[in-house]
């Protein structure tokens, strides 16, 4: 058995060292995702809005039962204040308007908004909300 402890030191300065870099790299792996989830998100919208466009043609109204758009959801659905909410992982999706999807994010104040009309897509942020505007810059919209 090695008396001195020189073991026990090189395994604590590695667990230090392997400890920092994971804190180093942490922030920048999670902004990457931010931005990854927004861009889902997006596409996610523009399908919804898809289908809300093929839907408004053939029955003359938008619903917001998202159930009724014939398409495989992402994520469950939940009924909210009389709306049909899809709440995924890191957005949820709500027709919000007569001609308006509202995808708000579920860790910041940061929200799209998907016109139905043309599949555009809007995105804002709280005043002072740095993530937010960091990750809409970010997002090809």
């Amino acid at each position: 058995m090695n008396k001195s402890g020189v073991l026990h030191k090189l395994m604590l300065v590695l667990i230090l060292l392997v400890g920092f870099g994971v804190a180093l790299v942490w922030p920048t792996l999670q902004k990457k995702l931010d931005v990854h989830y927004a861009r889902q998100a997006a596409q996610i919208g523009r399908q919804l809005a898809q289908a809300e466009q093929t839907f408004q043609q053939r029955n003359g109204f938008y619903t917001a039962d998202f159930g009724q758009l014939g398409l495989d959801l992402p994520c469950p659905a939940a009924v909210k204040d009389g709306h049909t909410v899809l709440h995924c992982r890191h957005y949820d999706f709500m027709l919000e308007q007569a001609d308006v999807i509202r995808v708000s994010s579920t860790k910041y104040p940061k929200w799209f908004t998907v016109s139905l009309a043309d599949g555009s897509i809007t995105c804002g942020h709280e005043d002072g909300s740095l993530a937010g505007a960091r990750i809409c810059a970010q997002v090809d919209l």
